[in-house]
């Protein structure tokens, strides 16, 4: 209950500007890799490990991380992992192919992917297949791919993937920006973005409120950071 509070006093005041926007220094700060916990990635005096709730999800979520990513303070990645039982991260630049990252019973038919959609769209959440033909019932998808990077880090892991375009691809157009600056005004850090994903695709409510909320707290700890 204390969590979903939270989370909506955070979701009133994220209505119309970010809460450490793009210009501030503290959006691009790095953890010293010496200096950070191996499971979390957060500084060692502010570990979060004991703090993440965390929920089983239906729908598998794997996180493809940019190698530039994994330090930086605001990194919600790694977040996201241990708040999804479900869920893994794979840092890197290429795999060959779904089963290098989801396993070899897997196929891309009942896969899906966050997709980098500049183009404004009238609903909150769109799925669509291989041919752009729009899929109203996605009870047949196994799993989502989240890639996590800055937009010139992510448009490089989809040109380093090209199997990447036999996924379905799920569009989002959020209705109020990320909480922390984006150099785009309809992106998305990646726990925000999956939690919109996995409301798309009919999850439990409690799971997307919760990351949310927890990213909230992130942002909210690092912006009291001088």
């Amino acid at each position: 209950m204390a969590d979903l509070i939270l989370f909506r006093k955070i979701n009133a005041m994220n209505q119309n500007t970010p809460k450490i926007p793009l210009h501030d220094p503290r959006a691009h700060l790095r953890i010293n890799k010496l200096q950070a916990c191996p499971n979390c990635f957060r500084p060692k005096n502010n570990c979060i490990c004991e703090k993440v709730i965390s929920f089983p999800n239906r729908v598998k979520i794997i996180i493809l991380q940019h190698p530039q990513e994994q330090y930086k303070l605001l990194n919600s990645a790694r977040l996201a992992h241990l708040a999804l039982k479900n869920s893994k991260i794979r840092v890197g630049l290429s795999w060959p192919n779904l089963k290098a990252v989801a396993g070899n019973d897997q196929i891309p038919s009942n896969w899906a992917i966050l997709y980098l959609n500049s183009s404004k769209s009238s609903k909150p959440c769109q799925i669509i297949d291989r041919n752009k033909k729009e899929i109203l019932d996605c009870s047949f998808i196994k799993g989502i791919i989240a890639l996590d990077g800055s937009w010139k880090q992510a448009k490089s892991l989809w040109w380093r993937n090209p199997w990447f375009l036999r996924l379905n691809r799920i569009s989002l157009n959020p209705d109020h920006p990320s909480l922390r600056g984006q150099t785009r005004s309809e992106a998305l850090s990646t726990v925000e973005a999956i939690a919109m994903a996995l409301d798309c695709i009919g999850e439990k409510k409690e799971i997307s409120e919760s990351l949310r909320a927890q990213y909230a707290q992130l942002v909210v700890s690092t912006e009291m950071t001088p």
